[in-house]
């Protein structure tokens, strides 16, 4: 079965602030944690760079960020991901999880445990937060749900010099979505409050 990453129907959204994504963090960790003890993390940029810092930090092992995508700043420029950074010698020989935010198709993926095998990696594991229910399964994640999930590090950004607004890809996604109304933004939570 081959899945189209940019056709995929969602029931509705799910806006992961900062807090639920600690939580799903820690979530994805101990999963990890009672099957597995990888010696190098790598994550995918841009997404995976994130939950990839965490569970670096959490292994005390060494975390570097690969960057493949079909995007170019934010927008779909090919069909194909292609290369931008490719991953290091240090992976030789080593038990790897590589790390993305979600997987779809699995087309990232694939490619990275391409170039991790020809490094010669010992063993290679993947992780993402969060999959769809039709998604190609990684050997870990903490969430599985048809909603369009918008993370906290992405969902808004500028519009001009200093207006916040919400990413015009997320709220386009939205509005497809019979009648939801986009929450405060999680990029002004802090300690449990709001920024005003």
């Amino acid at each position: 079965m081959t899945i189209d990453p940019y056709d995929h129907k969602h029931t509705h959204v799910e806006e992961i602030p900062w807090s639920r994504l600690g939580c799903l963090l820690i979530q994805l960790a101990e999963l990890i944690r009672r099957d597995w003890r990888p010696e190098v993390i790598v994550g995918i940029a841009k997404g995976g760079v994130i939950p990839a810092a965490f569970l670096s930090s959490v292994f005390r092992v060494d975390f570097f960020p690969i960057k493949l995508s079909s995007r170019k700043n934010e927008e779909i420029v090919r069909e194909e991901p292609k290369w931008f950074v490719y991953p290091t010698e240090a992976v030789r020989d080593k038990k790897v999880l590589l790390v993305d935010d979600i997987i779809v198709a699995g087309r990232t993926v694939d490619l990275a445990v391409e170039e991790l095998t020809k490094l010669g990696a010992e063993e290679i594991r993947t992780a993402t937060i969060a999959v769809h229910n039709d998604s190609v399964r990684p050997d870990y994640f903490a969430l599985s749900t048809d909603a369009l999930i918008v993370w906290p590090w992405d969902r808004d950004c500028f519009i001009d010099e200093e207006t916040w607004a919400i990413n015009p890809d997320y709220m386009a996604e939205m509005q497809r979505i019979p009648d939801y109304e986009p929450g405060p933004s999680p990029a002004r939570e802090t300690e449990g409050r709001w920024l005003k």
